[in-house]
C-alpha cells in the first residue's frame, strides 16, 4: 500500500508559510493570551511603570521595585496557568543548557554575601527566560517578530512625541552640562542607554527579513530610527548596530550544506584575532587601567579583574555584587576614589559582571548555552532561510557585542537580555527539529551521558 510521504522541511534560500492559524479554542486562547502578555512584557521592559522619569531616579526598566516583581509574577502565572493546565511541552519550553545554566545561578546563592536579594534577581531573569520561550512558541516565530516590530514602531512615535511635546524627552533636568549626557535624546524611555538598544534593534528588525511592511513604510522607519539614534548619542548601540549589520550581509549568500568551509573561516577568524589581540595587549592594558578612558569604565574594570583574580571559581553568588549595599566587595575594592562604589550601577560588561558572580565556570556555562550553542545551530540548520538567518545573526552579534560595554547578560529582565531572549528563542524553535549537523552533536553528547551514566558505579 502506497504512503504519503512526509512534508519536507523547508531549506536554507526558499520562502516558509507563516506561523499556522490556531484551529482550536485552547489554541486560539492561548495565541490571545500570549500575544498580550508579550506586548505587556515589552512595554515593562522598554518602558517600565515610570514613564517620562529619569533612569537614576527610579532605576533600569526591570529592576527589582515591587511594582515591577507584581507585574512579572502576574505575567508570569498567566502564561502558566491562564490557558488551563499545561501540559509538559509547555512547562519545559526553556532548552536544556539554559535551563543548567538557570539552575547554577541558584546553586550559586548557596555561598552568597546577600542570599535574599540574589534570590529575587535569578527569580526574575528565570521567570524572563521561561516567559520569553513560552511566548515564541505559543505566537511562533512570524507573528513574535510581526509583534516586536509594530510595538518598537510605536514607541518610536512616543520618542519622537516626548521630545518635542513635551520637556521629559532629553536628558537635562538633572544633569549637569559638565555630563556627557546632557542634551542627549531619550523619548519616553527611561535613559539614552535604553532609546538607542530599542533603535539599533528596529534597525536590524526593518533591514533584514521584513516581508510585513512595505519599501516606503520601511524607509521612514529607517529614517526616523537612524535620526533618533544619533541625538540619543548612544555610541555602543550604534557601533554594535553597524558590526550586526555587517555580519547580517555577510552571511547571507551562506548555505548550510557548506557549513564545513563556514567552520574553516571561523576557526581562521578565530585565529587572527587572538593574534590581534596578542600583539595589542600592551595597549589594551594601558587604556584599561586608565580611569578616564572608556567613559569611566577604566575605573571600573581593573576593580571587577582584581576581584575575579581574587575568587575565580565562585564569585560573590548570582546578583550579588551591585547594589547590594555596604556588604558589596566593591566597597572594599574601591577605597582610593570611591566613586565607583557609590555611583556604578554595574560593572558595564556583562562578561565580567558575571565572572564576579558566578566565576569561571559559570560565565563558561552561560556564554556556552547562551550563545555559542544558539549560533552553532543558526550555522547548521538546514531549515533556516537566509533572510532569516541574516535577522538573527545580525541580532545575536548586537546583543553578545552589547555586552562588552553594558551589562544585561542573564540580568534580569534588561533590555538587551530580552532581545537576546528573542533571538535564541526563534533560533531554537526554528532548528530543535531541523536536520543538520547540529544534531549530529546533540546525539552524540547524549549517548556519551547515557554512557558515562551505565560505568558510574552505585
Amino acid at each position: 500500500m502506497a504512503t504519503a510521504s512526509p512534508t519536507p522541511l523547508p531549506t536554507a534560500g526558499y520562502p516558509r508559510t507563516a506561523d499556522p492559524t490556531p484551529r482550536t479554542p485552547r489554541a486560539r486562547r492561548r495565541r490571545v493570551i500570549a500575544d498580550a502578555c508579550f506586548l505587556l512584557l515589552l512595554w515593562m521592559v522598554l518602558v517600565g511603570t515610570n514613564p517620562l522619569q529619569e533612569w537614576v531616579l527610579h532605576g533600569e526598566p526591570g529592576s527589582g521595585d515591587a511594582v515591577n516583581q507584581v507585574i512579572y509574577s502576574g505575567l508570569f502565572l498567566l502564561l502558566l496557568l491562564g490557558q488551563g493546565v499545561p501540559t509538559r511541552r509547555e512547562l519545559l519550553c526553556v532548552p536544556l543548557g539554559l535551563a543548567v545554566a538557570i539552575g547554577y545561578c541558584f546553586v550559586s546563592l548557596s555561598w552568597s554575601i546577600v542570599p535574599l536579594i540574589g534570590f529575587r534577581r535569578a527569580a526574575l531573569t528565570a521567570m524572563t527566560v521561561w516567559m520569553v520561550f513560552r511566548i515564541v512558541r505559543d505566537l511562533g516565530p512570524d507573528r513574535t517578530l510581526k509583534r516586536l516590530r509594530q510595538m518598537l514602531v510605536v514607541l518610536l512615535i512616543l520618542n519622537f512625541l516626548t521630545v518635542y511635546l513635551t520637556p521629559f524627552g532629553i536628558h537635562n533636568d538633572i544633569f549637569s552640562a559638565q555630563t556627557s549626557i546632557f542634551g542627549n535624546w531619550r523619548g519616553i524611555v527611561p535613559h539614552k542607554n535604553v532609546a538607542g538598544a530599542m533603535g539599533a534593534v528596529t534597525v536590524l528588525l526593518f533591514l533584514f527579513d521584513n516581508r510585513q511592511f512595505r519599501w516606503p513604510t520601511t524607509i521612514a522607519v529607517l529614517a526616523s530610527t537612524l535620526v533618533f539614534l544619533y541625538f540619543a548619542d548612544a555610541r555602543t548601540s550604534q557601533a554594535m548596530m553597524v558590526v550586526g549589520l555587517v555580519a547580517g550581509l555577510a552571511i547571507r549568500p551562506y548555505d548550510a550544506n557548506y557549513r564545513g568551509t563556514m567552520v574553516a573561516l571561523l576557526l581562521l577568524g578565530l585565529a587572527i584575532g587572538l593574534q590581534l589581540l596578542s600583539i595589542n595587549m600592551g595597549a589594551l592594558t594601558r587604556i584599561v587601567n586608565d580611569p578616564t578612558a572608556l567613559t569611566g569604565r577604566g575605573a571600573i574594570w581593573p576593580l571587577l579583574i582584581d576581584y575575579a583574580g581574587q575568587h575565580p571559581w565562585t564569585g560573590t553568588g548570582f546578583g550579588s555584587f551591585w547594589q547590594v549595599g555596604p556588604d558589596s566587595p566593591i566597597w572594599a575594592l574601591d577605597r582610593r576614589s570611591g566613586w565607583v562604589a557609590r555611583s556604578a550601577p554595574h560593572g558595564h560588561n556583562g562578561y565580567l559582571d558575571l565572572l564576579v558572580t558566578l566565576g569561571f565556570p559559570g560565565l563558561i556555562l552561560v556564554v556556552a548555552t547562551a550563545i555559542l550553542w544558539p549560533l552553532l545551530q543558526l550555522l547548521l540548520s538546514q531549515s533556516i532561510t537566509k533572510p532569516r538567518r541574516s535577522l538573527l545573526l545580525a541580532m545575536l552579534i548586537f546583543c553578545t557585542g552589547h555586552n562588552l560595554a553594558e551589562s544585561s547578560l542573564f540580568n534580569a529582565a534588561s533590555v538587551v537580555q530580552v532581545f537576546l531572549l528573542i533571538t535564541i528563542a526563534i533560533i531554537h524553535y526554528e532548528s530543535v527539529d531541523a536536520p543538520g549537523l547540529h544534531q549530529q552533536w546533540r546525539r552524540r553528547i547524549r549517548r556519551l551521558m547515557r554512557t558515562r551514566a551505565r560505568l558510574r558505579p552505585a
